[in-house]
């Protein structure tokens, strides 16, 4: 054997060292382009899911007021600062009082009917109107709280101007709820609400239901509502509710609420100034209190309203 050529042994031993360091190398490429195509579908579908949120589907408005026993009701529509027509149904007032009911999002004025029905039957009127890109109101982008706050500042300057209207209350539920709580830190035309089921802040609600991947999914969500012109940051209904003072505050949540992120109800609690009251129904989720609670709802919701708009006079 003549020294310096390798035996077949050590040459085989080098190409088979060669091919698996080659075969390594396509399998790390392999799987680096395949995380990269996951993380990029992902990021997509999740930005596609966020711009989808904002034109959600309507629900048909197709029941009526008089379906609960209310017959003594008007169909209304109103106009918004920047030209969106909201319809609704209006109740005059018997005791000169009236609650702005501000459905949740993807519903319409008919998710508010009972509260409405309970409300009437002790004397206090009502308007039940739907939002922007809801029921039968104007097309419009929904923006969670955003641009609605249009909305319920037209709704309350068209009761302001009825006859018959002493003072104002409002309840909102959810989207509506967290719109209530940032128009009535300005608006003292509303002397009491009652604010249901609403997330603290708009980016980490969205941060909550994207939270699926992780930042995969989540940063390009809040991505794609700011572009599209929410103003994310912005919302922020946990700021506002000191701001109400001192006028009250029904803070409502179910126990079993999965809409909203944990904690939401006691932060809230502890971000609202008094006179503030904060109710967990227990064994309820988002908003089905009155199937929870046929009997408390009505009642903590009335003696709520009667303390502080009438038995306050």
């Amino acid at each position: 054997m003549k020294l310096g050529m390798a035996t077949p042994d050590k040459s085989e031993s080098l190409r088979s060292s060669r091919f698996w360091r080659y075969a390594a190398i396509v399998v790390g490429l392999v799987l680096l382009a395949t995380v990269l195509s996951l993380a990029t579908y992902i990021a997509l579908t999740a930005a596609r899911a966020a711009e989808d949120a904002l034109h959600p589907p309507r629900k048909p408005v197709d029941r009526a007021p008089s379906d609960v026993g209310i017959e003594e009701y008007a169909d209304v529509t109103f106009t918004t600062s920047d030209g969106v027509a909201l319809v609704g149904w209006y109740v005059p007032p018997e005791n000169g009082v009236v609650i702005i009911l501000a459905h949740g999002y993807s519903g319409n004025r008919l998710m508010l009917l009972t509260e409405a029905q309970i409300l009437v039957e002790q004397g206090y009127g009502v308007l039940l109107f739907d939002f922007r890109g809801h029921g039968e109101s104007d097309d419009a982008l929904v923006t969670l709280g955003d641009h609605e706050q249009r909305d319920l500042g037209a709704a309350i300057a068209f009761v302001a101007a009825q006859p018959g209207v002493d003072k104002i209350g409002a309840l909102g539920f959810s989207m509506g709820a967290a719109t209530l709580a940032q128009v009535a830190a300005h608006d003292e035309r509303l002397s009491a609400v009652v604010i249901e089921a609403a997330f603290p802040s708009l980016a980490e609600e969205v941060r909550y239901r994207s939270r699926v991947f992780g930042p995969l999914s989540q940063i390009p969500s809040l991505w794609k509502v700011r572009r599209l012109g929410v103003d994310v940051d912005g919302v922020r209904p946990i700021d506002d509710l000191c701001a109400i003072s001192p006028r009250p505050v029904l803070l409502i949540y179910g126990e079993l609420d999965a809409d909203v992120p944990p904690g939401a109800p006691q932060a809230m609690f502890d971000a609202a100034c008094d006179p503030a009251d904060l109710w967990i129904v227990v064994g309820a989720a988002h908003g089905n209190y009155i199937e929870i609670a046929p009997g408390d709802y009505p009642e903590r919701l009335l003696a709520f309203f009667d303390m502080w708009l009438l038995n306050a006079r």
